[in-house]
């Protein structure tokens, strides 16, 4: 019987690896997707933020999704990825999303735990099976390259989330995943070495059974995220180093290309591209 998220989930914690989530928003991400996952035999996630999802169609990418498994018989799961609309969490929810990360980070302690309880009890009642995750602490918005730390992000240890947050967080929501605030920030800071707090991910662990998430993984040396799978994260993001990938690989293969009009010729090497970073990534969360 093939496994869910959920199951795959469960056995990062007993097996130390955690599942790559890559964002996409056109073919060439989900081809390099679906050819990392056949190479790799391994499981991962596609996400889309809301403007993905958007820019793709929800039912569109759920339909594809769902023939990689049942057609392709291979590991690949659909999270909704910071959404906050609760009206596209309940399409998500519907067309068969295998996730939903419902983000209410940027608001006030009470009110992002009143509306992430609130999108939990929504999706659940539409497939008890899929997993709900909210996010702690505020770590910026967007996959961009940056000049600055994004303004409010949370990269101060005293203003991390702490495991009593976590717990309070997990017991008050009911989510299945969390996402804390660790010093990792969404997007990549131009000449900012992104350091994450290690002993901040092991202590919230040891205090949750909830899996833990880590966002905004893009700008993270390569070390420190073998190193945050020891301490207990489930679950990694990446979509910046995806996009910035995308575009330079796009750029070369039409200077390369010459009279070349054929799309799928030109952009069978950005495809080649993101296969690889896709790989390299996935061998570092598998130790």
């Amino acid at each position: 019987m093939e496994r869910n998220l959920r199951q795959y989930s469960v056995l990062t914690t007993q097996d130390n690896f955690a599942i790559g989530h890559f964002n996409v928003s056109n073919w060439e991400g989900v081809k390099a997707i679906q050819e990392a996952c056949a190479e790799a035999n391994t499981p991962i996630i596609i996400g889309v933020s809301q403007g993905e999802a958007e820019f793709m169609g929800i039912e569109t990418i759920a339909a594809i999704v769902r023939a990689f498994r049942e057609k392709m018989n291979l590991p690949v799961f659909l999270n909704a990825d910071h959404f906050k609309d609760m009206a596209m969490v309940e399409s998500a929810a519907k067309a068969g999303f295998d996730s939903i990360l419902f983000d209410a980070a940027s608001d006030s302690w009470e009110d992002n735990i009143a509306k992430t309880k609130q999108a939990v009890d929504l999706v659940k009642s539409i497939n008890p099976n899929i997993l709900v995750e909210g996010e702690l602490g505020y770590i910026g918005v967007g996959s961009v390259v940056r000049d600055k730390i994004p303004e409010g992000a949370v990269i101060d240890e005293s203003f991390m989330t702490t495991p009593e947050q976590a717990k309070e967080f997990v017991f008050k929501t009911g989510v299945d995943l969390i996402g804390p605030a660790v010093g990792n920030i969404h997007g990549i800071v131009k000449g900012y070495k992104e350091n994450i707090n290690i002993n901040r991910i092991t202590s919230i662990r040891a205090a949750v059974e909830t899996l833990l998430v880590l966002h905004g993984a893009s700008g993270i040396g390569d070390e420190l995220l073998r190193q945050a799978v020891k301490a207990g994260i489930s679950i990694i993001h990446i979509n910046t180093e995806l996009r910035v990938v995308w575009k330079d690989g796009l750029t070369k293969s039409l200077k390369e290309s010459g009279d070349e009009v054929a799309p799928y010729k030109i952009l069978k090497p950005v495809v080649s591209d993101l296969k690889q970073l896709i790989l390299h990534k996935v061998g570092l969360f598998h130790g």
